[in-house]
């Protein structure tokens, strides 16, 4: 195995072992929300306002 070979065999570990890791946190929150919702600790409309104030702010500069 060259150099270049093992560089890219270590990044692909890298790569699957944060995909797993966000894989898991988003499951969790999603999770987590839609149990506040279901218990009304929070409003639907409330959390898709919020959701969209958040993804608007990703698009600024």
């Amino acid at each position: 195995m060259s150099m270049k070979e093992k560089v890219l065999f270590v990044w692909l570990l890298v790569v699957v072992a944060c995909s797993f890791i966000f894989r898991h946190f988003w499951a969790s929150t999603v999770y987590a929300l839609g149990r506040a919702v279901a218990l009304n600790l929070a409003s639907l409309p409330g959390l898709a306002k919020f959701a969209v104030g958040i993804s608007s702010l990703h698009l600024l500069p």
